[in-house]
C-alpha cells in the first residue's frame, strides 16, 4: 500500500498568524505530530522516499501530521499568500502554535491524545509547551537532537550564539540563500560550516544538496533574540526571566530522547539535560553512535536525513510511539 499524498491544512495560531500542517492520512489510526528545528521546515521529516519519517510512521500505522511552524516552509506566507510578520519567538511556538495544532488534530481525528516528535528546536518548543500546559493531551513524545542548555560550546557554536544578538536587528536572516550556495559549492571549498550541521560521513553529497535546497527556512528576529539569551548556557524564555528546563519537574508524559554522538549543536550532554529535567519515570535516552551498534556517529541534521537514519533513528521513534499508543475513537 503506497503512502497517500499529503493534504495541506492551515491552522490559526493567534495574533493573525498561521501554521501549516501536511496531513498524511490513515483513517482511525493514532495521530502523531512532527515538528522541525530552527531555520528548517516540514521537509526535514519528509525529504524524499527512504529519507522520510513520515513514510516510516505511516507504514507503521500512524496518522501523520507534519508541521510547518509559522514563518517556516509553506507557512512563510499565510493561506492568502501574505508574508507573515517576523514578530514571534520560540516561546510563541510553544504557547501558540502547538496548542492550536494539537486542538485541530484532536478535533479532526476524534482522538483523545496524540504523539509528538520534535527535532532540535522542535523539541525545545515542546519544552515550552510542557512547562506552560500542566495537563497535555500527549500519549508520548520523542525529542531528537534537542538541547536545553548550551554550556561549554565549541568554538563554532559559540560564534553562532555570539552573533545571534547583533543579527536580531534584521527582520529575517536569509538562511535559504546561504543554503543554496552550500548546495552548489563543493564540500572541500566551504568553511566547514556543514560539520556543525551534520556529520559529512553520514550524508551523501547529493542528498546534502537536496537537503539544503528543500529544508532551510529563514530565521526570525524573535527567534534570534531569544537564542541570544543562551550565551550564559541556558535556554531561557524570550524575556530572559525563565530557565525552561527548571519548569519540567512535573511532566509525566512518556518521553524518548535521542542524541547524536557527533552532534555539535546538541551533543549528548545537552540532550541529557532535557532528559534529566523532565519528571516522568517513563523515559529513555539513546546516543546514536557506532559504539552503540549504529551505522556511525550521528551529527545534528543526519539524525533525520542521514543515509542510514531509516535504519538507525526511525525505528527508535516508531517503536517508542507504538509502545505508548494514542487513544483513538
Amino acid at each position: 500500500m503506497s503512502v497517500p499524498d499529503a493534504e495541506l491544512v492551515w491552522v490559526d495560531v493567534g495574533e493573525g498568524h498561521q501554521a501549516a500542517l501536511h496531513h498524511t492520512p490513515r483513517e482511525g489510526a493514532p495521530p502523531v505530530v512532527l515538528c522541525h528545528g530552527i531555520s528548517s521546515n516540514h521537509r526535514f521529516w519528509d525529504l524524499e522516499p527512504g529519507r522520510s519519517l513520515v513514510e516510516a510512521l505511516w507504514d507503521e500505522g500512524f496518522d501523520v501530521w507534519n508541521l510547518d511552524l509559522r514563518g517556516h516552509g509553506d507557512a512563510v506566507r499565510d493561506e492568502e499568500g501574505r508574508r507573515q510578520r517576523p514578530d514571534w519567538s520560540v516561546d510563541d511556538y510553544g504557547t501558540g502554535d502547538l496548542p492550536a495544532v494539537f486542538d485541530l488534530v484532536l478535533e479532526r481525528t476524534g482522538a483523545a491524545e496524540l504523539s509528538y516528535v520534535g527535532h532540535s528546536m522542535g523539541g525545545m518548543v515542546l519544552a515550552v509547551y510542557l512547562a506552560t500546559h500542566p495537563d497535555p493531551p500527549l500519549s508520548s513524545a520523542v525529542v531528537v537532537g534537542s538541547p536545553l542548555d548550551f554550556r561549554d560550546p565549541d568554538a563554532l557554536l559559540a560564534l553562532a550564539l555570539g552573533t545571534a544578538g547583533p543579527a536580531r536587528g534584521l527582520r529575517f536572516v536569509p538562511t535559504p540563500a546561504g543554503a543554496k550556495v552550500l548546495a552548489i559549492t563543493r564540500r572541500d571549498t566551504v568553511s566547514r560550516v556543514d560539520e556543525l550541521l551534520h556529520n559529512p560521513e553520514n550524508l551523501d553529497p547529493k542528498a546534502e544538496a537536496r537537503m539544503f535546497r528543500a529544508v532551510v527556512s529563514p530565521m526570525s528576529r524573535g527567534e534570534l533574540q531569544q537564542f541570544s539569551h543562551a550565551r550564559d548556557g541556558e535556554f531561557r524564555s524570550a524575556d530572559g526571566s525563565t530557565v525552561w528546563r527548571q519548569r519540567l519537574g512535573d511532566v509525566d508524559v512518556p518521553m524518548l530522547f535521542v542524541a547524536g554522538r557527533a552532534d555539535r549543536v546538541a551533543n549528548p550532554d545537552r540532550v541529557w539535560s532535557y532528559y534529566d529535567a523532565v519528571g516522568t519515570d517513563d523515559k529513555a535516552f539513546v546516543v546514536v553512535s557506532r559504539a552503540n551498534g549504529f551505522h556511525g556517529d550521528y551529527g545534528h541534521l543526519d539524525l533525520g536525513v542521514g543515509d542510514h537514519a531509516g535504519d538507525d533513528v526511525f525505528p527508535l521513534v516508531t517503536t517508542w510511539l507504538a509502545g505508548h499508543g494514542s487513544v483513538v475513537p
